[in-house]
């Protein structure tokens, strides 16, 4: 009996693969492996991590003598080596990615949950497209990112699957009894939307004492590099003494728990979102959602949310009022979109279609990795 392939998930950088700070892309790859027929042979290659998830491997990226990120790689492709791995799934990471591809004896999958940069000249194209040809497989968190890659990078041979977050809907409730409240939840970034969100609950909420709003935002390198919007989120909240909060960095569990009692949700991504795992968790929780629908918040979502244009700060306040004011619209949005992840994005359907995407980067069963990958499920309803 032929054993089972040894893969290896990549996070070279920026990373903390534990439940206290992990951001989408550690909560994505922590569910695809617990829940992956290979979760026995996968492990997570990462930045060393004190309380990491339960329940996975891991090896901390080696210290390889060589600065930056291609001598990470460079120590990480040893490590594969060593530990024999015959697939790494590597995040976010072009140059490494192909790296790792040409040095480790592994196959290796670009998982990108952002855009691939287009190319800025045509040596750059060039550079990029000998990058990409060391690789087997390119996985996207949506299909509109996809396509985006598809537009800027035409003729790739290698196969190019999406494959979104999923949430354990086992896990997740939209029965307990909810607040009368507004959640926001992102990056601390200006094009995430937190700002107009702010914009529309201070006018809204001037007129509806019994409500509150809550603002948890992360990723203390988004922090550092945009402080402002913070602390604009926190002068804009003060003048309400305490019924709109600002929350930095709290441990997952707390964003989840929050979602579950709150009974609105706003995701107002200003620029096209590659997914937007906020939406999910919203819908998830038996939130109503109102979002801008904007790339891959539109797959998520499909018309089970208010969507709103997000430079429109009348129309979203508008939204916003009427929502609040509309229980019966708010019970119908919460059950449309509950049925929606249920039905799209339940994990155990997500991480098998990863598991088919290995399958055939590897070429088990299904031949080998090919351009037209006949196993690509069709675009999400919207």
């Amino acid at each position: 009996m032929a054993r089972e392939p040894k893969i290896a998930y990549v996070m070279l950088r920026n990373a903390h693969f534990g439940p206290r700070l992990a951001a989408s892309v550690e909560l994505c790859v922590r569910d695809l492996i617990v829940h992956s027929r290979y979760a026995r042979t996968t492990l997570v290659v990462c930045p060393p991590v004190g309380d990491p998830f339960d329940g996975v491997e891991i090896a901390t990226i080696p210290d390889p003598g060589i600065s930056g990120n291609l001598g990470k790689a460079w120590g990480v492709a040893q490590l594969l080596r060593r530990r024999g791995v015959d697939l790494a799934i590597v995040e976010n990471h072009l140059p490494a990615a192909a790296f790792i591809a040409l040095t480790s004896g592994a196959r290796v999958i670009l998982h990108t949950h952002a855009y691939v940069k287009a190319p800025s000249s045509t040596l750059d194209g060039a550079f990029r497209g000998q990058e990409m040809r060391a690789l087997s497989g390119f996985a996207f968190v949506s299909e509109y990112a996809l396509g985006q890659f598809r537009a800027d990078f035409p003729g790739q041979r290698a196969v190019q699957r999406a494959v979104p977050n999923g949430l354990d809907m086992q896990a997740w409730s939209a029965t307990k009894p909810k607040d009368r409240s507004i959640l926001c939840v992102g990056r601390a970034l200006k094009h995430k939307g937190h700002i107009e969100a702010m914009a529309a609950i201070t006018r809204t909420l001037c007129s509806r004492s019994e409500w509150s709003a809550r603002f948890m935002v992360s990723d203390p390198a988004a922090a550092d590099r945009e402080p402002e919007t913070v602390d604009a989120l926190r002068a804009a909240a003060e003048p309400f003494n305490g019924r709109i909060r600002v929350d930095s960095n709290v441990p997952y569990a707390e964003v989840k728990a929050a979602w579950e009692r709150a009974e609105v949700g706003m995701v107002l991504t200003t620029g096209p979102e590659p997914f937007g795992r906020t939406a999910l968790e919203a819908m998830a929780s038996g939130a109503a959602l109102i979002t801008s629908g904007r790339g891959g918040l539109a797959e998520i979502c499909g018309p089970c949310a208010v969507t709103v244009e997000p430079s429109d700060a009348a129309g979203i306040a508008a939204a916003l009022g009427e929502l609040l004011d509309a229980p019966e619209r708010r019970a119908e949005l919460a059950r449309a979109g509950r049925e929606r992840v249920e039905a799209l994005f339940d994990i155990r359907t997500i991480a098998r279609q990863m598991d088919e995407f290995i399958d055939v980067c590897l070429g088990e069963g299904r031949g080998q990795a090919r351009t037209s990958d006949p196993g690509r499920p069709a675009a999400l309803p919207l």
